[in-house]
């Protein structure tokens, strides 16, 4: 078992073993005040200057903590800020028990009744994605790895991730972006996953106020403009 690192800033300590990094930040497993937790660190691109570095990774920080505070005030499910240390551009939030979306539908296949559980897991998505955009949050990178599912329910998907998030007036176009990037990484993660998607937009549609029929044609815009960029390449 590897050994702990500890900050003496505050009481926590880094797994130093499991950690996840994107293109943005580092995700370590760590322990907060004796309970589990996750610690997210924004890190500097050595391609940008200091001056720069400092001020896209504050405001960047400012703008994920935010997000994920409007989506929980909406009533979706994220997981809880315990701490924030805006010099070091980290902060620490709850570990939420349970699997990632991903996990569960690869690991459910052959599961009695799997493609109801597949379709009722897309309307869980669906509602919550709708609920976001209602609120003026779009999430920015929906993929099946940031939605963990709370206990391995199907019923309580939190979203996870809110790095490129972004709130406000949003328009037609900003939220069926976000949709169209839900609907590609599920396409190139999971085989058939038709019951999926249909989930997912009944339980968009059931969620969102604005004309389903109109945010349907703006997606299938969207659709086409990515088709025709495969398509040049």
């Amino acid at each position: 078992m590897s050994e702990d690192h500890y900050d003496d800033s505050f009481q926590y300590a880094i797994d130093s073993v499991n950690i996840r990094q994107g293109a943005e930040a580092r995700v370590y497993d760590c322990t907060f005040l004796g309970k589990p937790a996750i610690l997210k660190e924004r890190f500097d691109k050595n391609y940008r200057h200091k001056t720069l570095n400092d001020q896209l990774n504050a405001s960047r920080l400012k703008q994920e903590l935010k997000c994920i505070m409007k989506a929980k005030q909406l009533g979706v499910r994220t997981p809880a800020v315990y701490f924030v240390d805006s010099s070091k551009n980290k902060f620490i939030m709850s570990k939420i028990p349970g699997v990632t979306a991903k996990e569960w539908i690869e690991s459910n296949r052959t599961s009695p009744n799997f493609e109801k559980s597949l379709k009722l897991l897309g309307v869980s998505i669906g509602s919550a994605i709708g609920v976001l955009h209602e609120g003026g949050l779009v999430h920015g990178d929906l993929t099946t790895s940031n939605i963990i599912l709370e206990n391995n329910s199907i019923e309580n998907p939190v979203l996870i991730d809110f790095g490129l998030a972004s709130q406000g007036k949003m328009s037609s176009e900003d939220q069926c972006v976000d949709l169209y990037v839900l609907e590609r990484a599920i396409a190139s993660t999971h085989r058939n996953c038709e019951y999926l998607l249909d989930g997912i937009w009944e339980g968009y549609k059931n969620a969102i106020k604005s004309d389903w029929e109109l945010q349907h044609k703006k997606l299938e815009e969207i659709r086409q403009r990515g088709r025709k960029r495969d398509m040049v390449g």
